[in-house]
């Protein structure tokens, strides 16, 4: 009986992995992944940036409880290539929305998808005490300012920049809490929260330009773009798409911030755990 040397083995195990590279259509591209901690006061915050070989694109991840559009971002990502930047800052076993942190034995919370803005007074707003109503001093700012600036700093240089989010997309609700009073839930965000109900304006349909909404796909499965002719292609596409206007709202959100320095942004957003219908949406910006 014979056997094969070790370089003989090498050789087999390469041709069996191009191969099965060939039998399923995955492309492999080298990566390598770098980490930022930045300190808001003593919480740090760790910025994840992974970088694959292929598509110029930026995928950016800043809600780190929304875990279905990281793991959709990431295969997609390690398909086609480009950069990830991803955030983590929760205790082990936990995935937060809001960024907590402490600075001077006084605990604050932010939401980082309202922390990109050059309006220092609107930043103080965004940021929140965690108990009782005191005023937020300019340190604090200034190091939420900081981290937004260096989380911008790894995607700017792209040629388009895709946010990855995921919503909830439960309907309205009233619930008995006592014998005569009832809690009221409204709708949650999904594509329907940019059109105008009963003469109402809010942030989000001050914000819209043009919408297209397809009956047939999921109201939780839509895009926000800020340049026209994406809103264009999505729409041929027949695919729920929202087009920022030329002066939306500042809130703080990075569409915003993208669209204040020409940047082309799109946010894919899609309901927490449908994971094949966001990979689905990011393979359809790549055809774009």
């Amino acid at each position: 009986m014979k056997f094969l040397s070790v370089r003989g083995l090498l050789l087999m195990h390469n041709i069996l992995s191009i191969l099965w590279v060939l039998s399923t259509g995955v492309n492999i591209h080298a990566q390598s992944v770098t980490f930022k901690s930045v300190l808001l006061g003593i919480t740090p915050v760790q910025i994840e940036i992974r970088d694959y070989e292929g598509e110029q694109v930026a995928f950016v991840h800043v809600h780190e409880n929304e875990s279905t559009s990281l793991e959709a971002g990431v295969e997609i990502a390690q398909k086609y290539g480009g950069r990830l930047v991803t955030l983590r800052h929760s205790p082990a076993g936990e995935k937060n929305r809001f960024i907590t942190f402490r600075h001077n034995k006084k605990e604050y919370r932010v939401d980082p998808n309202r922390i990109f803005t050059d309006d220092k007074e609107l930043l103080r707003r965004n940021i929140a005490p965690a108990k009782g109503d005191d005023p937020i001093d300019d340190t604090v700012v200034n190091m939420v300012k900081k981290l937004a600036d260096e989380i911008w700093g790894y995607i700017a240089d792209y040629p388009l920049i895709i946010a990855l989010h995921n919503n909830k997309n439960e309907p309205a609700e009233c619930k008995s809490r006592w014998l005569f009073w009832r809690k009221y839930t409204p709708e949650s965000y999904n594509i329907t929260s940019y059109v105008r109900k009963n003469d109402v304006a809010d942030g989000n349909t001050l914000s819209c330009s043009d919408i297209y909404i397809n009956p047939n796909v999921n109201n939780s499965e839509f895009f926000i773009v800020t340049e026209r002719r994406d809103f264009s292609l999505l729409y041929q596409k027949r695919y729920n798409v929202v087009l920022q206007n030329e002066k939306p709202i500042d809130d703080g959100s990075m569409s915003v911030y993208a669209a204040s320095r020409k940047k082309r942004y799109i946010n894919a957003e899609a309901k927490h755990g449908k994971l094949n219908e966001q990979i689905k949406m990011l393979r359809l910006l790549l055809d774009l």
